[in-house]
């Protein structure tokens, strides 16, 4: 599993930054504070979007980073590049088992994509992670998603919630915020 965890980062990575001729640079610390990965969960208080809770914090889509990283604490590393769509610099903030992806407005960053990469952590609807068959997914979820490539996509108000399958296995767990680009 850690394997395809690794896979979808990278391709997450290379997403985040391709549109762009520059390359990311690493300006993280790598150091892990030993702690045990928190869980990830959908917030159960606003049904009406995707967002989760990550330990004790819940994450809203769209949320500026600096109060994620107030609650949360330093990020393991950090990721940046200049953006493409915005005026500023795109950052992915790696935790343990996630990546947070930011897009600047003026001098802040504000949330819009958390990938995850590895089975350490997990959505609260059935317990989804990494690894998972593609019908416990979809027993929790239901059927109104949209299918394409091997992409099942769930919404709520202006979120997702995205499995990449292969062979009915998820390999790729994404909340997304629609920033109608």
């Amino acid at each position: 599993m850690k394997k395809s965890g690794l896979l979808i980062f990278i391709l997450a990575a290379m997403l985040a930054f391709t549109a762009c001729d520059s390359s990311p640079s690493s300006n993280g610390s790598d150091e892990n504070n030993g702690d045990s990965p928190p869980v990830t969960t959908e917030n159960p208080q606003n049904p009406s979007v995707f967002s989760f809770k990550f330990g004790d914090v819940v994450i809203e889509m769209n949320e500026n980073m600096s109060n994620v990283i107030g609650k949360l604490g330093e990020p393991l590393g950090v990721l940046e590049a200049p953006s493409c769509a915005f005026d500023g610099t795109d950052r992915i903030f790696s935790y343990p088992g996630v990546q947070i992806y930011t897009y600047p407005v003026d001098d802040d960053d504000f949330i819009h994509t958390i990938g995850f990469f590895d089975d350490s952590v997990y959505t609260t609807e059935g317990k989804i992670r990494l690894g998972a068959d593609i019908q416990d997914v979809i027993d929790v979820y239901g059927d109104n998603y949209k299918y394409e490539t091997g992409m099942y996509t769930f919404t709520r108000g202006s979120t997702f919630l995205e499995f990449l399958v292969d062979d009915d296995i998820v390999i790729g767990i994404t909340y997304r915020y629609d920033l109608n680009l």
